[in-house]
Order: C-alpha cells, then structure tokens, then sequence
C-alpha cells in the first residue's frame, strides 16, 4: 500500500496548490461565467457517482459490511448533491431563481448533504473493536441509523434554510456574522472529510483492499472542495468554482477505485473458477482413469501361474478397454462433442465401469432429461461411481439404474451386490461417496445411499 500513501501525498499537494492558486487569484474561475461547461461538469459528476456507487452496492452484497453500504451512501450523495439542490429546482420552477429562500435552500442543502456524506465515511469504520457488523442488534442499530439519517437530514435543511441567513463572500471577504455561519460548515466539514480519509486509508492498508484507498484519496480531494467552498466566494449563478473541480476530482478518484475493484472480482471469480477446475478434475480422475490404472497396478502383483490364465488376460484386457473408454469420454467432454443420448451414455458408461459379465438395465424418462451439460456430466459420473463401487467393492452381478421415474427428477442406482455399513463408510471418508455427494450438490440435488450387509446398494440423487 506504499504506492497509495504515494498517490494521498500527490493528492494533497495538487489540491492545496488548487486552492492557493485560487485565492492568490481572487478565484478567477468565479469571474468567467460558464452554465454549459458548468452542466456538462454536473453532469458527468452524477453519472460516474451513480456508477461508482452501483459497483460500490455489488460489493455490500457479497460481502453484507455495513461499512461498504456506508461509502455507497456517501458516494451516491455527493454524485447527486448539487444535481438535487441546484439544477432540479431551477427546473421545477424557474421563477425562485434568485430567491433567498431558494438560495438558503440550495446553500444549506448541499452543506448538510456533503456533511452528512462524511459521517457516512467516517462511520464506514466501526469506532470499537467490539462493533461487530455481523452481530445483529449492532447491524440493527447501524440500519437505524441509515434509515434515520434522510429525514434528520432534510428537517436540518429546512430549519436552516428557513432561520439561518448565508452569504456568498467566504471567510477570505470577512462574512459578517451570523451568515458566516455557512462558511464556517463548510471548512467544518472540511475536517469531517480528513478525518474520513485517515479512518478510511487505515482500513484499506489493514485489508489491503484497494477500493477503500482510492475511496481515502478521494476524501483529499472532498477536504480541499470543502476549504474552498468555505473560503472564497461563490460568484454568480453557472460560475465554477475551484471547489466544484476538486470535488469533481474526488468523484473521478473513486471511479479509479471502482474499476480496481471490478478487477479484483473478476480475478477473485478466475481465481475461484481455477480451484474449482482443479477440483473437477481430481473427481474426474478418481472416478475414472484413477481407479483403472489402480486396477492394472494390482493385476501386476498376480502370481506368474495367476498371470498365464485365460481368465486373468480377459481381466486386464478389460480394464485396460475401460480405462481407454474413459480417456476418449474425457477427450470428446473436453473436445466439447455432441453427447450420445443420455440414456446410450449412462449404459456405455455402466458397461464400461461393470464389464461384459454383468447385468445393467438402464430406463429414461426423456421428459425429464436436462440439457445442462455439466448437470448431465455429474449424473454420468455419479452412476459410473455407483457401479464402479458396486462391482469392485460389492460383487454385484445385476445393476439397474432408473432416472426421471416419475414425479420430480430421480436417479437410482440399484445393485445386488455384498452391501455395506453406510454409517461406518460416512466415518472413514470414503472419496468415492464424497464425490458423489458433492457431484450431485453442485447440480441441486441431494444423495442418499442406503445399504447393508448382505442387502445390496441403492444410490440415489434426489432433487426438489
């Protein structure tokens, strides 16, 4: 995060030269009246806000901080503040321009958003250790607090605009008092807006999250629009003023902030989306080449006189076609050509998991077979898991395996093999009913196997 403390110090620097420049000047942006370029400013402000603030909104959702809802808030008033408080009542009605009440509310509008937008930041970050957002009474409180603020807000504006006098002037002309008292707001909420910065930058050099630090650099820029909104006068109607470009630049700061955090997601997804590739595939191989190739291995321990048997050539010839039977399914999965029927697919793969010597029935409802290919892919692999199972570890000699038969989706795997303990298998761990379970998981469905000793196997993937 060196490279942020960089980018703050620059921050800085740049604004606080904006703002000397400003006053050395006397303002001189003021003296140049421009209400296109100063809508087209307006403009561009609320629309990168909003945009900053939907992606700031995603990223409350996945991770439900309160902290994230707050700098979303923030971000969305500042974006809008002068959008809602200038230009949209010089619309609706046109004949208050120049009004005092209109100008008290525009004046104190703005002020109390941009102060409340700072106690957003500032609240981003709990203030004890012992404020947990998971905690629900704290996540409660923190709601009320979000749902109290708009209408606190708007009774602050109308209490102001209605009983406080303001003045266009700044501190640098001497405001008489007490419509100095605007001024005085705004270089308050100058130091609102630092205090937001060193809370925020702290929490985004603890987290090493990026966004937050753009979010903290921003609040430079928002400090310096405060001081010059405070210090020097505000000029006629459609002037710019140097607060409103630095506040401009805090807005286009965070748009940097969001565009890091849209790569951090998606490197995140990429990144979730390898392990679980990874994953995939290490099911894949167990389920298939894995056991094959054990398979052979243990063939190789056979004793010269076992290996000269016809019966041990037919074995090895076997599970040697299997194997291969299993590396060309994968290549035509991964070569992504057209599947078999699922019924053909699910008796080729019952086949090549049982052998020649054992019975399989295969029966499909075709209503109810799903296009999806990964779902079809892990209801191959679970049956190939189920007869593989059956076979090796069960002896089965007559399989049937049944999906779709009536009412919701279902497959069943029935043999009438040796059985087993399904509690004492559940304890061991065993990898074949992990992936299984896992497999049908992924695709909604839930796996139950029932069994026991002498009573053959029933493997089912049930789905709602």
């Amino acid at each position: 995060m060196k490279s942020m403390a960089v980018r703050s110090c620059f921050a800085g620097v740049l604004s606080l030269g904006v703002v000397i420049g400003a006053v050395v000047t006397n303002n001189a942006l003021v003296s140049q009246p421009a209400p296109v370029l100063r809508a087209i400013l307006e403009t561009s402000v609320a629309i990168i806000g909003t945009l900053v603030a939907i992606l700031g909104f995603g990223r409350f959702r996945r991770s439900g901080d309160l902290g994230d809802l707050a700098v979303v808030c923030a971000v969305a008033l500042l974006a809008w503040v002068h959008t809602l408080f200038g230009s949209v009542p010089d619309l609706i009605s046109p004949d208050s321009v120049g009004n005092g009440i209109s100008e008290r509310y525009e004046v104190w509008g703005t002020l109390v958003v941009r102060l409340m937008a700072a106690g957003f930041l500032i609240t981003s970050v709990p203030f004890r250790r012992s404020i947990s957002c998971s905690a629900p009474v704290s996540r409660l409180r923190r709601y009320r607090a979000f749902a109290l603020s708009g209408p606190l807000g708007a009774l602050a504006i109308v209490i102001l605009a209605w009983r406080v006098p303001i003045t266009r002037n700044g501190l640098v002309v001497q405001a008489s008092w007490p419509a100095s008292i605007s001024p005085v707001c705004q270089l308050l909420g100058a130091l609102l807006f630092l205090v937001a910065f060193a809370r925020v930058s702290s929490r985004a050099r603890v987290q090493s999250d990026e966004f937050l630090g753009w979010i903290g650099i921003g609040c430079i820029f928002a400090t310096f629009a405060m001081i010059s909104y405070g210090l020097l006068p505000a000029g006629g109607a459609g002037s710019l003023r140097s607060g409103d470009l630095l506040r401009a630049a805090a807005v286009c700061v965070w748009a940097v902030g969001a565009v890091a955090e849209i790569r951090s997601y998606w490197s995140t997804v990429a990144e979730s989306a390898r392990l679980e590739a990874r994953r995939s595939a290490a099911l894949d191989l167990h389920d298939g080449l894995a056991q094959e190739l054990a398979l052979l291995s243990a063939y190789t321990y056979y004793s010269a006189a076992e290996r000269a048997s016809p019966e041990w050539q037919g074995q090895l010839r076997l599970t040697a076609e299997r194997a291969l039977a299993e590396a060309r399914r994968a290549i035509a999965v991964l070569a992504n050509v057209d599947p078999l029927p699922l019924d053909a697919d699910l008796g080729r793969t019952a086949q090549a998991a049982s052998g020649s010597d054992v019975d399989v029935h295969v029966e499909v409802d075709a209503d109810t077979i799903e296009s999806d290919p990964a779902q079809r892919e892990s209801i191959v692999r679970i049956v190939r898991e189920a007869v593989t199972n059956a076979v090796r570890h069960g002896g089965a000699r007559h399989i049937e395996i049944r999906f779709g038969a009536g009412g919701a989706p279902t497959l069943r795997i029935t043999d009438d093999g040796a059985g087993f303990d399904v509690a004492r298998a559940a304890e061991a761990g065993r990898f074949g009913l992990v992936s299984m379970r896992e497999r049908a998981e992924a695709i909604g469905g839930s796996l139950q196997v029932h069994s026991a000793p002498g009573q053959g196997t029933t493997v089912e993937v049930l789905w709602p």
